[in-house]
Protein backbone atom coordinates (compact mmCIF):
# COMPACT_ATOMS: atom_id res chain seq x y z
CA UNK A 1 0.00 0.00 0.00
CA UNK A 2 1.42 3.63 -0.64
CA UNK A 3 1.54 5.90 1.50
CA UNK A 4 -1.04 8.18 -0.72
CA UNK A 5 -3.75 5.14 -0.68
CA UNK A 6 -3.63 4.93 3.17
CA UNK A 7 -6.92 6.39 4.78
CA UNK A 8 -6.10 6.53 8.13
CA UNK A 9 -2.94 7.47 9.95
CA UNK A 10 -0.31 5.19 10.61
CA UNK A 11 -0.20 4.26 14.27
CA UNK A 12 2.93 4.49 16.22
CA UNK A 13 3.91 2.93 19.36
CA UNK A 14 6.86 4.66 21.11
CA UNK A 15 9.35 2.82 23.69
CA UNK A 16 11.91 5.03 25.09
CA UNK A 17 12.96 5.48 28.73
CA UNK A 18 14.16 9.08 28.58
CA UNK A 19 11.10 11.46 29.48
CA UNK A 20 12.79 14.16 27.42
CA UNK A 21 13.43 12.36 24.32
CA UNK A 22 10.03 10.67 24.34
CA UNK A 23 8.31 14.08 24.45
CA UNK A 24 10.09 15.19 21.45
CA UNK A 25 9.54 12.60 19.46
CA UNK A 26 5.96 12.54 20.32
CA UNK A 27 5.80 16.14 19.99
CA UNK A 28 7.37 15.88 16.60
CA UNK A 29 5.38 12.79 15.57
CA UNK A 30 2.24 14.26 16.26
CA UNK A 31 2.37 17.45 14.22
CA UNK A 32 2.32 15.09 11.22
CA UNK A 33 -0.93 14.56 9.68
CA UNK A 34 -0.63 11.55 8.66
CA UNK A 35 1.10 9.83 11.91
CA UNK A 36 -0.72 8.94 15.64
CA UNK A 37 0.90 7.77 18.74
CA UNK A 38 -1.43 5.51 20.47
CA UNK A 39 0.55 4.44 22.86
CA UNK A 40 4.42 5.18 25.09
CA UNK A 41 6.28 3.80 27.39
CA UNK A 42 9.59 4.08 28.79
CA UNK A 43 10.13 0.35 30.07
CA UNK A 44 9.59 -3.10 28.70
CA UNK A 45 6.94 -3.77 31.31
CA UNK A 46 5.32 -0.86 30.20
CA UNK A 47 5.30 -1.46 26.43
CA UNK A 48 4.05 -4.93 27.01
CA UNK A 49 1.13 -3.58 28.76
CA UNK A 50 0.22 -1.00 26.34
CA UNK A 51 1.14 -3.93 23.60
CA UNK A 52 -2.10 -5.43 24.78
CA UNK A 53 -4.17 -2.77 25.13
CA UNK A 54 -3.62 -0.53 21.76
CA UNK A 55 -3.42 -1.10 18.24
CA UNK A 56 -0.59 0.26 16.45
CA UNK A 57 1.30 -0.23 13.10
CA UNK A 58 4.92 0.66 13.87
CA UNK A 59 6.84 -0.03 17.04
CA UNK A 60 9.37 2.59 17.84
CA UNK A 61 11.91 0.87 20.21
CA UNK A 62 15.22 1.57 22.17
CA UNK A 63 17.29 -0.87 22.78
CA UNK A 64 18.25 0.64 26.16
CA UNK A 65 15.80 0.22 28.60
CA UNK A 66 15.72 0.13 32.12
CA UNK A 67 14.29 -3.24 32.21
CA UNK A 68 16.42 -5.18 29.37
CA UNK A 69 16.82 -4.80 25.72
CA UNK A 70 14.30 -3.20 23.31
CA UNK A 71 14.86 -5.88 21.06
CA UNK A 72 13.37 -8.67 23.77
CA UNK A 73 10.13 -6.74 23.07
CA UNK A 74 10.00 -7.46 19.51
CA UNK A 75 9.14 -11.49 19.64
CA UNK A 76 5.94 -9.86 22.27
CA UNK A 77 4.78 -7.56 20.09
CA UNK A 78 5.03 -9.80 16.90
CA UNK A 79 2.81 -12.26 18.80
CA UNK A 80 0.35 -10.13 19.42
CA UNK A 81 0.27 -8.61 15.88
CA UNK A 82 2.51 -10.65 13.31
CA UNK A 83 2.13 -7.52 10.38
CA UNK A 84 3.90 -4.91 13.12
CA UNK A 85 6.77 -3.15 11.61
CA UNK A 86 9.37 -2.57 13.91
CA UNK A 87 12.02 0.46 13.96
CA UNK A 88 14.73 0.72 16.60
CA UNK A 89 15.91 4.13 17.43
CA UNK A 90 18.75 3.78 19.97
CA UNK A 91 21.71 5.70 20.82
CA UNK A 92 23.27 2.12 21.84
CA UNK A 93 23.95 0.96 18.62
CA UNK A 94 26.62 -1.55 19.70
CA UNK A 95 26.57 -4.64 17.19
CA UNK A 96 25.48 -7.12 19.39
CA UNK A 97 22.58 -5.21 20.08
CA UNK A 98 22.06 -4.32 16.65
CA UNK A 99 22.47 -8.68 15.69
CA UNK A 100 20.27 -9.51 18.22
CA UNK A 101 17.28 -7.19 16.97
CA UNK A 102 17.82 -7.82 13.40
CA UNK A 103 17.36 -11.87 14.47
CA UNK A 104 14.18 -11.09 16.54
CA UNK A 105 12.85 -9.31 13.46
CA UNK A 106 13.57 -5.34 13.91
CA UNK A 107 12.79 -4.16 10.00
CA UNK A 108 14.84 -1.15 10.16
CA UNK A 109 17.77 0.20 12.70
CA UNK A 110 18.55 3.90 12.90
CA UNK A 111 20.61 5.86 15.22
CA UNK A 112 19.07 8.32 17.40
CA UNK A 113 21.12 11.03 15.62
CA UNK A 114 19.27 10.69 12.30
CA UNK A 115 17.57 13.65 10.60
CA UNK A 116 13.83 14.01 11.99
CA UNK A 117 12.94 13.41 7.79
CA UNK A 118 14.85 10.10 7.59
CA UNK A 119 13.51 8.87 10.70
CA UNK A 120 9.92 10.02 9.27
CA UNK A 121 10.42 8.74 6.14
CA UNK A 122 11.44 5.58 7.79
CA UNK A 123 8.37 5.09 9.85
CA UNK A 124 5.86 6.00 7.01
CA UNK A 125 7.63 3.85 4.51
CA UNK A 126 7.11 0.84 7.39
CA UNK A 127 3.75 1.92 8.01
CA UNK A 128 2.41 1.17 4.21
CA UNK A 129 4.14 -1.88 4.19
Amino acid sequence: MTREARTTPIRVMLVEDHPEFRDLMEALLSMQPDVKIVAQAGSLSEARAHAARFEFDVAVLDLGLPDGSGADLIADLRRANPDLRVLILSASLEVVGIEKATRLGANEIMDKLAPLDEVLDTIRRLGSA
